[in-house]
């Protein structure tokens, strides 16, 4: 038996996840794929200034989708803060959680959570 991990099967139409890897220190000023691992860079173009950071979109989603972010492993005291998501673009900010000091180059997980549509199941 394979392990077949797909289609995903949930109560609203075309859901999908995905996630990645982001190494905050590879991170550059201008938009590119540096810093995401293999699968983010098919999922976006990524830049920052400082410890704001800025994820494109490629393709951009029919509606905004969700997204989690969870430290990677060694990535301690760290806060991430959501400041703009549209379906085509997030910005997000990172923080020391300890004392809410800017915190550049933060190592993030992130799982993105779309739909192909706008439309819902009621």
């Amino acid at each position: 038996m394979s392990r077949q991990t797909f289609p995903n099967f949930t109560d609203q139409p075309l859901c999908t996840y995905r996630n990645c890897r982001i190494t905050g220190a590879s991170v550059g000023a201008t938009a590119g794929t540096a810093g995401l691992d293999g699968r983010g860079q098919f999922l976006c173009t990524i830049s920052k200034s400082a410890n704001v950071v800025t994820i494109t979109w490629t393709p951009a989603y029919a509606d905004v989708p969700y997204v989690f972010f969870q430290p990677s492993a060694g990535q301690a005291d760290t806060l991430v803060e959501i400041t703009s998501s549209t379906a085509t673009q997030l910005v997000y900010t990172t923080f020391t959680a300890s004392t809410h000091a800017p915190l550049n180059d933060a190592n993030l997980d992130v799982n993105v959570c779309s739909y192909g549509t706008t439309s819902y199941v009621s």
